[in-house]
């Protein structure tokens, strides 16, 4: 844990004064006054929907409050972008803001081509850029990344660190940290609390917005704790524990979720029969899944988890080997044929591949089975209507059927994705990194609808890069490492120190 003694600088790195912001319908926050201090690491942490978020994009200029006001520093009130870029703040959201036509080294240097004074040449820029560039990918391990790859190759985990390694090259006084770290990997994580240890030495103020438990106790000074809307309490991590701030998080205590014990009739014939499937950096995978059975895939960055699920699926073509539902043959690289033949598929990139930021939650939802309210190809909108509300209802998402899926929490947009899906009534579930991004309540009600699935009679797959996760979810788990199965764990018998190890390949000591 992070050690912070309380001589703070007399002018606080940013103060909101009873900030309140509304939205039409939603008040996301509520006469808030909290302070944070150069040179610590205040994380603010809170349910799907407390207003985390919005108390960044509050401190970066993003928005406007409805009442009260927003100041960094010594300078005035923080009214626009252009306000809180000259006071020194640099936001690092969720979704990492890269550009997929520029190089590596093209993203490193995006934000510092423009200013509050106007857009800087390209040219400029490069003379000033060598060896800077280098020690910038490395503060964040990315020290074997070419700069001039092109980053439309990247996965999630390494653009997230390529975002963060404009703290290098961007002069700032408060980070901002939005769910940054949902995106990284256990092994980049390293990487952050590094980054941030030498902002907190800088003299920089952190504000760390995250839900995740073991990120906050390892990373922040004090914990600012909110739900629906309101400030709880602010207290020092020190002088508290993961219960507690979870306690104050949802309004009760959350009980340790117990793991997954219901296993499947052995003698059942797989609904999901995967044979000598070799794709992307996976190879020779053979995968069976019976009724009622929830396979977890675990491995770590480069493992070829994430190639199983989507060649299982139809999103990446099939090299070698064949998919079965109930017998039936799934054609390689066809999402929609998969998806006739029982298969549907969660993305990890929910922004990206999940849902149409265009779409409200009614359009997106129904995306998957326009078929199910229409008749000779004309749409029944009074019976779409009565099924958007069924659906938003029960999966608890947040909003109407009007609201627009991009404006929702990261758990609500994820919970959006799910029930589009759902609504085809698969028979097999590829899930591929169900609650990245999410918060605590949000990760527990998709846990609860993967449980529901199995006991329902369906077949569930689950990527996912934490260990944790594989153990309190699934009912068998497969590793992988290199692209090959290494291992197969019975949850309740191993632990995540039994499933890292066989990921590594050895002694993680």
């Amino acid at each position: 844990m992070s050690s912070h003694d309380d001589k703070r600088s007399p002018v606080p790195a940013f103060h909101l004064d009873g900030v309140s912001k509304s939205y039409p319908g939603v008040h996301a926050l509520r006469d808030v006054t909290l302070e944070g201090y150069p040179g610590e690491v205040l994380a603010i942490c809170g349910a799907n929907g407390a207003g985390k978020s919005t108390m960044a994009r509050l401190l970066a200029g993003q928005e406007t409050p409805t009442s009260g006001s927003v100041r960094i520093g010594s300078h005035g009130q923080i009214r626009k972008p252009a306000d809180a870029e000259a006071a020194g703040v640099l936001l690092m959201h969720q979704e990492p803001l890269v550009i997929e036509d520029f190089t590596v080294e093209e993203n490193v240097w995006l934000t510092s081509l423009s200013s509050a004074d106007g857009v800087k040449a390209w040219g400029t820029v490069r003379r000033d850029r060598g060896a800077r560039t280098r020690e910038a990918l490395d503060a964040v391990g990315l020290s074997d990344l070419d700069p001039r790859t092109p980053v439309r190759s990247l996965g999630p985990g390494p653009r997230q660190m390529l975002a963060l390694s404009r703290t290098s090259v961007n002069h700032h006084k408060v980070l901002l940290l939005d769910e940054t770290t949902a995106s990284t990997t256990e092994e980049h994580f390293r990487d952050v609390l590094e980054l941030v240890d030498r902002e907190r030495a800088a003299g920089v103020c952190v504000v760390f917005v995250s839900h995740r438990m073991p990120e906050v106790f390892a990373m922040a000074d004090r914990i600012a704790v909110l739900r629906n809307g309101q400030l709880v309490d602010v207290v020092r991590t020190a002088d508290t524990d993961p219960d507690e701030i979870l306690t104050m998080m949802i309004g009760e205590a959350v009980s340790a979720l117990e793991p997954f014990d219901m296993k499947p009739d052995p003698a059942a014939d797989p609904i999901l029969e995967v044979r000598g499937l070799s794709s992307g950096s996976a190879h020779d995978i053979d995968l069976d899944v019976r009724p009622g059975e929830i396979v977890g895939i675990y491995g770590l960055v480069g493992s070829g988890r994430s190639s199983i699920a989507r060649s299982i699926s139809g999103h990446q073509d099939r090299r070698t080997g064949t998919v079965r539902v109930r017998g039936r043959p799934i054609p390689s690289g066809s999402p929609r044929r998969a998806l006739e033949k029982g298969i549907a598929y969660l993305s990890e990139d929910r922004r990206r591949e999940g849902f149409v930021p265009a779409f409200t939650n009614a359009l997106n939802l129904t995306l998957a089975t326009p078929g199910q309210d229409s008749r000779w190809g004309v749409i029944n909108r009074r019976a779409e209507k009565a099924r958007v509300a069924t659906l938003l209802k029960r999966y608890q998402v947040k909003g109407g059927a009007e609201t627009m899926t991009r404006s929702l929490s990261g758990g609500n947009q994820q919970k959006v994705c799910i029930a589009k899906w759902l609504e085809a009534t698969p028979e097999v579930m590829v899930l591929d990194e169900p609650t990245k991004g999410i918060d605590v309540r949000a990760r527990l009600n998709i846990y609860e609808i993967v449980r529901d699935l199995a006991t329902g009679g369906k077949g569930v797959v689950v990527v996912t890069s934490e260990a944790e996760e594989a153990l309190k979810l699934c009912s068998r788990i497969l590793v992988l490492r290199d692209g090959a199965v290494v291992g197969t764990y019975d949850p309740l018998t191993s632990t995540t120190d039994d499933l890292i190890r066989a990921s590594l390949g050895g002694d993680i000591s």
